[in-house]
């Protein structure tokens, strides 16, 4: 949150910038709830099976597995078999939930 509330780029959040990392945090926080809710087994990481049950809790359609496959996989950026927290993160983001 800090490096995107970083405007000036000096690796310190500055009093200008103080409103946007509040938001930030919040933002993170409720990101951290969704992530602690799909990761049913707390490993601290998302399987394909936690991805694939947080759209049958959403009442979303995954009957079409290879979707779901695809997205999960545009997700997981480092190719781990899994969705870390910061990929999530990156993934929210671009949602803007």
């Amino acid at each position: 949150a800090y490096k995107a509330a970083d405007t000036s780029g000096n690796g310190f959040v500055e009093l200008r910038e103080f409103e946007k990392i509040v938001l930030l945090l919040k933002q993170y926080d409720e990101i951290s709830k969704i992530f602690e809710e799909l990761d049913t087994n707390d490993d601290h990481r998302i399987s394909f099976q936690e991805f694939k049950r947080g759209f049958q809790l959403l009442g979303e359609d995954d009957s079409d597995e290879d979707s779901l496959r695809q997205e999960f996989n545009a997700i997981d950026s480092n190719h781990g078999g899994y969705i870390l927290f910061d990929e999530f993160c990156m993934y929210m983001a671009n949602k803007k939930i």
